[in-house]
């Protein structure tokens, strides 16, 4: 609203008399006047605006003509969405400052985004002294007439008055010459035209003014100010000296006329720039060849890729079903390992029969029927040589292959799946027998635990301090070590993976974690806070034991003395804005951002990573009871939801920890 009444002001600070009036429907209503406007007319501001310009005009409303004229004109405006110029004359009873006045008036359309007429800008400029030594009806069809055909001449032509040379009338095509608008009129051209001093264009007016003698230039070059840009013209110009009477000495105004003959000039210039660009080319191409004959010749020796170029060789029916190579590089030879006169006499399949069929040989046809360039990695037989080759088309019977030999790193590669195979199973198996050894240990754990409170409650009476702290500590290693192997067992179990995927609601499944953690919140007189969260795609059992870790390890490790603050919450974030390192597919994808934070004792940011390994401890048993191995399940569960898991942390001032599950699984 600032930048609309800021354009209001400007507009109506604009010299001239102006108005701007806004179409709605059949209605004209003012919504903005410039000062010379009001000065003339002895009106208003506030009265005119809102008001229907044909009702507000200073005239008569028993000027019928006058009323229907001006509205016609708007009519057209709005209706075609094209400026439009006439002339007015008003009677001895219009309004005081208009009496007995001559206008030209020319409406302007200004369209709004959809292509349609918003505003039309009514520019009205006197020219009563041009007209009044002649009787004023008979004089008033024929300088219309006159105007009128002034107005629409193709010829650009403007007359200018005084030594300030006051723009008095423009037709449209000197509007367009100049890249001005009919604003111009009533202005000094220093102020409206300001290159036109620089151009010579003052000097001139100076000399017919001066003189009294007309000025011609033929092809007279000027660079005119459009929208900002300085474009170049040529034009041929007449400034002709006009007199107010017969009896005059004195040159009052002067009529100008000027011709665009830049397309010709231009022409001409292309044309001569074309002969001489002709003759230029006829010398650099006969150059240009030789050193392309060259430089290919260099880029074939000095290639450390191998080049060569094949001719396809067709059936009776067009298919593809041999190739010749009629050019190669030593490169290409020596990574082929075959003999030049072996590559260059025989054909593909000669070389090597298993070509037809393979993978290379449809890659090859697809890249000379679609003309894509393609790149694959193909074994040479023949040479025991592993090429990559990227294949393009020269035309619809050749095609160029350029290539290395990769066989070393091919063979690395080989090694290295098999390792990864070898590895996979060896991983497999550590798992099963992971599992199966912490489910076979469970037994035996409980019944230690089982014969040890036997024997302790039958030998109790017997049992001195000593033995029954031996029997309290040895009770409570079989108990640590159940946790452990519950641990394990549970760590196993989410190292196995997720099979099926459903809707769960994190806000219900918060809410089930603190009902489990219930007596120990309120043991440590934690305050637990849970934002919003989002409904995700995961294993229900598995997510339940990440939010069971997180919360339960905010709750473990508090400050002594210091009551827990716990606070939950969820945003969603792009990949390329959570800072991780992420693959390229994952950058543009949209992640839950759930965050953990609590008030605890923290960690050194050099544990930030370790602490997610398995049974890694920062602290004592007697400190902070556990296993180690809570975060490493958290973390394993956000891997097999896809999801990445990080810590932040500082001594004595809490954790954080961050969870970014793909919002789409």
């Amino acid at each position: 609203m600032e930048t609309l009444a800021l354009d209001l002001r400007v507009f109506e600070a604009i010299p001239g008399c102006n108005v701007l009036v806004q179409v709605e429907d059949s209605r004209f209503t003012v919504v903005a006047v410039s000062d010379e406007f009001l000065q003339r007319t002895g009106k208003k501001k506030e009265n005119l605006i809102g008001a229907n310009y044909l009702e507000s005009f200073p005239v008569t409303t028993q000027d019928p003509v006058i009323v229907s004229k001006l509205k016609e004109s708007c009519t057209y405006v709005y209706q075609h969405k094209v400026k439009h110029q006439f002339m007015l004359q008003l009677s001895k009873n219009a309004a005081p400052g208009f009496s007995e006045t001559i206008w030209s008036a020319t409406h302007t359309p200004v369209l709004n985004n959809l292509g349609e007429v918003a505003f039309i800008i009514l520019n009205s400029v006197e020219i009563t002294e041009q007209v009044k030594a002649k009787d004023r009806e008979t004089a008033f069809r024929d300088i219309e007439k006159a105007f009128q055909l002034f107005m629409e001449a193709p010829v650009a032509v403007c007359i200018v008055k005084g030594p300030e040379y006051i723009v008095e009338l423009c037709n449209e095509s000197m509007l367009r010459f100049l890249g001005r608008t009919p604003l111009i009129i009533g202005h000094p051209l220093s102020e409206t035209l300001t290159e036109a001093k620089q151009q010579g264009l003052i000097k001139a007016l100076d000399h017919v003014r001066s003189t009294g003698q007309p000025y011609y230039a033929s092809v007279f070059p000027a660079e005119i100010l459009i929208d900002g840009a300085r474009e170049k013209r040529w034009f041929d110009l007449v400034f002709k000296p006009y007199y107010q009477d017969s009896e005059a000495t004195e040159v009052t105004s002067i009529f100008c006329v000027a011709h665009n003959v830049t397309e010709q000039v231009m022409a001409r210039q292309k044309i001569e720039a074309n002969e001489q660009e002709l003759q230029a080319r006829v010398q650099e191409r006969t150059a240009e060849l030789e050193q392309q004959k060259n430089l290919l010749d260099n880029i074939l020796a000095n290639s450390s890729n191998g080049i060569s170029v094949s001719e396809v060789i067709r059936d009776a029916n067009g298919i593809v079903i041999d190739a010749r190579t009629i050019l190669a590089n030593d490169a290409a030879v020596r990574f082929t390992g075959l003999p030049r006169n072996v590559y260059l006499t025989k054909t593909a399949t000669e070389i090597d029969p298993n070509l037809v069929g393979s993978d290379y040989y449809h890659l090859c046809v697809k890249t000379l029927e679609t003309g894509e360039p393609s790149i694959i990695q193909y074994y040479l037989e023949p040479t025991g040589k592993w090429l990559e080759l990227t294949v393009s088309r020269m035309d619809e019977e050749h095609l160029i292959h350029i290539f290395t030999d990769v066989t070393p790193i091919k063979a690395s590669q080989l090694d290295l799946e098999r390792t990864i195979d070898e590895l996979k199973r060896s991983n497999a198996n550590l798992e099963e027998f992971a599992y199966a050894a912490s489910h076979d240990l469970k037994e035996p754990i409980r019944k230690i635990n089982y014969f040890s409170e036997r024997i302790r409650g039958e030998l109790k009476d017997s049992l001195s301090e000593s033995q029954l702290s031996l029997f309290e500590r040895m009770e409570h290693a079989t108990e640590r070590m159940r946790v452990l192997i519950d641990d394990l067992l549970e760590y196993s179990h989410v190292s196995r993976g997720v099979s099926e995927f459903e809707e769960i609601d994190l806000n219900v499944k918060v809410q089930n974690v603190l009902e489990d953690l219930e007596l120990e919140i309120q043991e440590k007189g934690a305050r637990i806070w849970v934002e919003p969260l989002p409904t995700i795609k995961g294993h229900r059992r598995q997510i339940q034991q990440l939010f069971q870790n997180l919360i339960g390890n905010a709750l473990k490790y508090r400050k002594p003395d210091v009551p827990v603050e716990i606070r939950v919450s969820s945003k969603v974030i792009k990949g390329k804005d959570s800072g991780l390192s992420l693959p390229v597919h994952e950058v543009n994808q949209n992640f839950y951002l759930i965050e953990v934070e609590d008030n605890g004792i923290g960690f050194e940011k050099k544990d930030a990573e370790r602490i997610f390994h398995v049974f890694t401890r920062l602290h004592g048993n007697t400190e902070y009871k556990g296993t180690g191995v809570g975060l490493s399940i958290a973390q394993k569960v956000v891997q097999n939801h896809k999801g990445y898991i990080r810590a932040k942390g500082e001594p004595g001032k809490g954790s954080l920890f961050q969870v970014y599950l793909p919002v789409s699984v």
